[in-house]
């Protein structure tokens, strides 16, 4: 590694510490809840906003509105020409947040959505789990 690279990696490194420091305030006020939290944990810049609503039971609706909010409040990147999707900058860990410690949202707490075979999905059934979690 020429001391050019490792030069560039340390400054990295340190804006990543440092950031990551800086945001935990904000992180904890955004990232209040388990469903929010388990949302951020899988923005790793390539998987859709369905993908994560089917696998968290978050409306995609929903996600969409936090997306907007994580990125506005510096804790992920929109879609650009390296990543096709939301990219959360920090990992829990790095902002201090806890997952056992956060209460899930009042009301039926969402289910992940199970496809047991290749068909589509039931959509009367996901409508119906939607409206009772609003």
């Amino acid at each position: 590694m020429s001391n050019t690279n490792k030069m560039l990696y340390d400054i990295l490194v340190y804006l990543r510490i440092s950031a990551a420091s800086a945001s935990k305030s904000v992180a904890a006020k955004i990232l209040e809840n388990h469903e929010k939290a388990t949302v951020y944990s899988k923005l790793d810049g390539k998987t859709s906003q369905q993908k994560i609503a089917d696998s968290t039971g978050v409306p995609q609706r929903t996600i969409s509105e936090w997306l907007n909010l994580f990125v506005e409040s510096g804790l992920a990147s929109e879609p650009n020409e390296f990543y096709p999707s939301h990219k959360a900058l920090f990992t829990l860990r790095e902002v201090g947040i806890d997952m056992a410690s956060l209460k899930r949202r009042k009301g039926k707490p969402p289910k992940p959505a199970v496809i047991s075979d290749a068909s589509a999905p039931d959509t009367a059934d996901q409508k119906t789990a939607e409206l009772e979690r609003m």
